[in-house]
């Protein structure tokens, strides 16, 4: 099985948009209300952190498996409702938007994507990593906390269902 994680590029929109939607209706099988709101990944957004170089793609055996964003400070999270993110005295990235296609499902690619992602963020400069879930979204939580993160609180996105549990990572 061959397995490389690289930046994505525009080209890449039609691949990244077919897992996106398979992950949105993943969540939705397991009656989790992250991304079923309206408020999950829109083509716009896409299209953009694409555009921005924000994106990267998991490529297994030369198919688009695994799509996630690092979004830079700041990356619109809004603040904690309850405790706080760890202090830092360096710019933050956000991981948004991770999803994996359904052919790779219960074969751990996303935990070891999820570490890789955390390793290209400290290549790139960052020490301050931060990620949130849904609190019902059991599977992710396991896959953040197994990649490093500490949950250091909640926060509200002010949409239905928009509890997320938020995870840091300072190096």
């Amino acid at each position: 099985m061959q397995r490389y994680i690289r930046p994505a590029t525009p080209g890449d929109f039609d691949a990244v948009w077919a897992v996106l939607q398979s992950g949105r209706q993943y969540l939705k099988d397991q009656n989790l209300p992250q991304w079923q709101t309206g408020c999950g990944p829109r083509e716009a957004e896409i299209k953009e952190r694409l555009k921005a170089g924000e994106s990267y793609v998991l490529i297994l055996d030369s198919v688009v498996s695994g799509y996630t964003m690092l979004v830079p400070e700041p990356d619109g999270s809004p603040p904690m409702s309850e405790g706080a993110w760890a202090p830092c005295d360096t710019p933050y990235v956000a991981v948004h938007r991770v999803a994996m296609g359904e052919h790779c499902r219960g074969k751990g690619l996303a935990g070891g994507f999820l570490r890789d992602m955390v390793l290209i963020a400290g290549a790139l400069g960052y020490r301050d990593i931060r990620i949130d879930t849904h609190p019902d979204n059991v599977i992710m939580q396991k896959i953040i906390q197994q990649a490093g993160f500490v949950r250091c609180g909640t926060m509200e996105k002010g949409i239905p269902g928009g509890t997320r549990w938020a995870y840091q990572i300072v190096f």
